[in-house]
């Protein structure tokens, strides 16, 4: 793969420009924007610049709604969203003020967010809840491609997981985010354009057979991470995030990555509790104390983003997404 040098902020300035060239508005494509650079900086690919080309398709034959306008409801401690088919990243950010003044005001606050689209990597999500000091959990269904232990098809998403943890004053929050499957199906794309095989225990072809073809596991069905106890974790973010939010189940959702099907409707589901409502202080010195622990172990808690100011990108895909938005030098 041939890669080229850029800048978090010129990947976002092309995702914006690529996704309000297609359709989408402007305040609906900046958080979008945001997300993709966000996850290039962080080299993560897979929720990156390899979905841009995916979105601009959606707007065009409607399976997103880019001037959607999501609507807010807040009662008590509970916030609702309703995405209207439209992006989850403006929807999620539209319900976050009101998440954050009901764990303010109660200790802990949850949001609900419905007829939403693919929220790429959910650390974005989460990280703003712990830069308030506020821990931060959030889930996602997405379209089937995971079969649990002994089934013959898929019955959940991926059906990803993280939270955010705030640390002392001064160091970078926890932060963890990975998916319930042993690897995302973004990276089986990947591996299949790029003609590579696969581990044993990512995924199994449409006999059930175990396989390292990702073609025939992209046939077939991803393995969860973990095994049963994987996929036990995706049914509680099946349930929190589909059947608590009121959205499409994963064996109901239209995929993430073809365009057949209309909105996929899947569905999002966020926590955000405040420690200085249980903890009594403590709970700096504490997450302290366990990041001290690790070190002495020599690891590191996870989260600390990655440094540099260059982001390296692939060549073909970044001028795909140049040509998308616009650019064509």
């Amino acid at each position: 793969m041939t890669t080229v040098e850029t800048t978090r902020e010129a990947i976002e300035t092309v995702c914006l420009s690529a996704l309000t060239a297609h359709g989408a508005h402007p305040d609906n494509a900046r958080p979008v924007a945001q997300a993709i650079a966000k996850a290039e900086a962080d080299g993560n690919r897979v929720c990156g610049l390899f979905y841009l080309p995916v979105f601009c398709r959606h707007l065009a034959i409607g399976k997103v709604d880019g001037n959607a306008a999501p609507a807010v409801t807040a009662r008590g401690a509970t916030v609702t969203v309703d995405a209207r088919c439209g992006f989850a990243h403006p929807a999620i950010a539209a319900g976050t003020p009101a998440l954050i003044e009901a764990a303010r005001r109660a200790g802990v606050g949850a949001m609900a967010v419905r007829n939403s689209y693919n929220c790429l990597a959910l650390a974005h999500h989460v990280q703003p809840l712990a830069a308030r000091g506020l821990i931060g959990l959030c889930v996602s269904n997405a379209p089937a491609s995971v079969a649990p232990p002994g089934a013959l098809k898929a019955l959940f998403g991926t059906n990803p997981l993280a939270f955010a943890v705030p640390s002392r004053e001064g160091h970078p929050p926890v932060v963890v985010d990975q998916s319930m499957s042993a690897v995302t199906k973004t990276e089986m794309v990947l591996r299949r354009n790029r003609g590579e095989a696969i581990p044993a225990g990512w995924a199994q072809d449409g006999q059930g057979q175990p396989t390292t073809d990702p073609a025939a596991g992209l046939e077939g069905s991803l393995l969860p991470a973990g095994g049963r106890k994987g996929a036990n974790i995706a049914l509680l973010v099946e349930i929190l995030a589909a059947a608590l939010t009121g959205s499409a189940l994963s064996t109901e959702a239209s995929a993430f990555g073809n365009d057949e099907g209309g909105p996929p409707r899947v569905g999002q589901f966020l926590l955000a509790i405040d420690p200085g409502h249980f903890s009594a202080g403590r709970f700096p010195d504490a997450i302290g104390a366990l990041a001290a622990a690790h070190d002495a172990a020599g690891v590191r808690l996870p989260g600390r983003a990655k440094g540099g100011v260059s982001v390296e990108v692939d060549a073909d895909l970044w001028e795909n997404c140049r040509v998308l938005g616009g650019d064509s030098a």
